[in-house]
């Protein structure tokens, strides 16, 4: 208890002593006035992670405003029987790119798929494709990984770490790279009190790892011992991958880029869009239908989320406007530094949404969520709360009938809750001043066209527009 208040209190003097500093960066004189698109014109880029949440915006944003960027090669594999130029097509009939095929079809035609597997030899590419990657490729943005928590160390080192070093292996083969963009999270070195925009020594060197996966005391005491102050592997593998970065960048310009939370879209290219469940979103949606009604956390615990568009937004700035290539270039794009919300108060503002529209049929009816941080406290509120009232609901339609559901969905919701205590709970402050001079450096046109400032968030607006793109692009509802 007074580690965690001792990390608050110097949470809170550092967030004062910054923010001073913070207040002067838009004022920076703008001394590049070549815009974003033009870094891109004539290029063509290699993209791993494209069918994802992130990928797919990035690459929406790229053809809508880089007009002149020749080829955007796409790394696709092979997934239940769909090749990779079915699968492309699968990602393109979606809402989020309705607007380019409208006024701008012609873009379309520029992604080019290209069928592999990041788990594989040689990324499992096929050598007419490898050539024209070599020959034609200047800009390489890797973000594809397994981002689940709970996954097995060995999945995840192979695809994170492994992938990374078959990818970067690659880019050594490309006789006109300019910039590899490595996309990692905010989140790889979450046991500091203050993330800064460095690289910070690994945890475990990737030998330790190896020779864990192959030893026989694989117990989950062991485990959670090798981890130390790591949660899961997922935040583990990105700190080894962000120095593996390091250690083989080459002449190429080299940027890191560290998101925070994804969330759905705040503006363009389609507000509230999002495809998959988010960590904090499928909290603060599990809340408005009655499902969670505690979890861990405490006012002093941050929610850093930062917006998707922004995300791809700022990623295609880093890579056109933030790297140099005689240094590693790292950002961390956030919200926490500039402008922080709280896991309570975002979920109060969703609830509040929420309650503003009819309920599911059958749905329980939500309360504010208490937040604790002892596991005592959690446990028996979830108990009394939540496991009961589920009990008593499904006994009402078992009697009705019908087929009982609430202590089914308590278990999924529980586990949830319990897999986010590592994000929700700590006093985390990620800094973003890097990332802050490079946006108010921009010329007027790019900071409107780009936009990812994350202290012009409105997050009461924010948490509307989240709300309404759940509803509609999560549960198919119109509201």
């Amino acid at each position: 208890m007074l580690k965690t208040l001792n990390r608050c209190a110097v949470v809170k003097k550092y967030t004062r002593t910054i923010s001073s500093k913070i207040q002067g960066y838009d004022e920076v004189n703008k001394t590049n006035t070549q815009n974003v698109a033009d870094f891109y014109a004539g290029k063509s880029i290699f993209m791993t992670g494209g069918t994802g949440f992130v990928g797919k915006v990035l690459i929406e944003r790229l053809l809508f405003n880089c007009n002149d960027i020749d080829k955007v090669y796409v790394l696709i594999r092979e997934k239940k029987g769909a090749s990779s130029d079915e699968r492309l097509k699968q990602m393109f009939d979606v809402p989020l790119f309705d607007r380019l095929k409208q006024e701008k079809p012609q873009a379309m035609n520029k992604v080019v798929p290209i069928g592999g597997d990041l788990s594989q030899h040689d990324l499992a590419i096929r050598p007419e494709d490898l050539e024209q990657l070599v020959e034609k490729v200047s800009v390489v943005f890797h973000s594809a990984a397994t981002v689940r928590f709970n996954e097995k160390i060995e999945e995840t080192m192979k695809v994170n770490y492994g992938g990374t070093k078959k990818v970067i292996e690659l880019t050594k083969k490309m006789r006109n790279l300019d910039t590899f963009l490595y996309i990692s999270t905010a989140f790889s070195n979450m046991h500091h009190m203050i993330v800064d925009e460095k690289l910070y020594p690994p945890p475990r060197t990737e030998q330790e790892v190896w020779d864990f996966m192959k030893s026989s005391d694989r117990s989950a005491g062991r485990f959670r011992k090798f981890l130390g102050e790591y949660q899961n592997p997922y935040t583990m593998s990105k700190c080894l991958c962000e120095n593996l970065v390091s250690q083989e960048k080459g002449d190429a310009k080299t940027v890191i880029v560290r998101p925070s939370i994804v969330g759905p879209c705040l503006s363009s290219p389609l507000p509230g869009w999002l495809d998959t469940w988010i960590a904090n979103t499928a909290l603060f949606s599990d809340i408005s239908r009655g499902m969670t009604r505690v979890f861990y956390g405490d006012s002093s615990a941050v929610c850093d989320m930062i917006p998707v568009d922004y995300v791809s937004n700022f990623i295609i700035i880093a890579a056109a406007k933030g790297a140099s290539n005689k240094e590693l270039n790292v950002y961390n794009i956030c919200s926490s530094s500039v402008n922080p919300i709280s896991w309570k108060a975002a979920a109060d503002l969703y609830l509040e949404e929420s309650l503003k529209h009819p309920r599911f049929p059958g749905q329980l009816k939500p309360t504010k969520a208490l937040t604790f941080r002892s596991p005592f406290l959690v446990d028996s509120l979830t108990f009394a709360l939540q496991t009961v009232p589920a009990a008593v609901a499904d006994l009402y339609l078992k009697i009705k009938g019908e087929k009982p559901r609430h202590l089914h969905e308590q278990k999924r919701a529980v586990l949830l809750r319990d897999i986010l205590r590592q994000f929700s709970s700590p006093a985390l402050f990620i800094r973003s001043d890097r990332s802050r001079r490079l946006i108010s450096g921009l010329s007027e046109e790019d900071q409107l066209r780009y936009p990812c400032d994350a202290g012009a968030i409105d997050w009461r607006e924010y948490l509307r527009i989240l709300y309404s793109g759940v509803q509609k692009y999560m549960f198919k509802r119109n509201i």
